[in-house]
């Protein structure tokens, strides 16, 4: 007879993200499973999990999802929508209220690709890429457009 044990752990992002920072300056990868709903629709707590690595601040663009250390130094992955020299904005998929500035020194990593249960997603793919812009223009009608999306479920 088999038995099934789960190794599933929920460990604080600040315990755990210094670890992480270490693998992604070493050029490796780390897959971590959403947790909040920040990034809905786009990004499902729970369900979804993404593929962080490390980013060259020249590559770092509107649309981008990344992961930072705030001033207070709490953790969150949101999305770049604006970009000015060393600064850039961030904003959640879910929110209407922008954030920022943030220094580039914040940014600890890049989302690469999502992983939607068993299915895999490229975010440098033109599919995304594309739901990412419209997303990001429907910024000032959000709220609308997520309550009626509620609403419906």
């Amino acid at each position: 007879m088999c038995e099934i044990i789960s190794d599933i752990r929920r460990v604080k992002s600040s315990a755990l993200m210094p670890a992480i920072g270490e693998i992604i300056a070493g050029g490796g990868r780390v897959r971590l499973t959403v947790t909040g709903s920040s990034m809905y629709p786009f990004l499902r707590q729970g369900v979804d999990s993404v593929i962080l690595a490390a980013v060259e601040p020249t590559a770092l663009k509107r649309g981008s999802i990344v992961l930072v250390m705030r001033d207070n130094g709490q953790y969150v992955l949101h999305r770049v929508i604006k970009h000015k020299r060393q600064c850039f904005y961030l904003n959640g998929d879910a929110q209407q209220q922008i954030e920022g500035p943030l220094l580039l020194e914040q940014v600890i990593a890049v989302v690469t690709s999502v992983w939607r249960r068993d299915r895999h997603i490229d975010c440098r793919g033109l599919w995304w890429r594309a739901l990412s812009a419209l997303w990001g223009l429907a910024l000032p009608v959000r709220g609308y457009i997520l309550s009626f999306y509620r609403w419906l479920r």
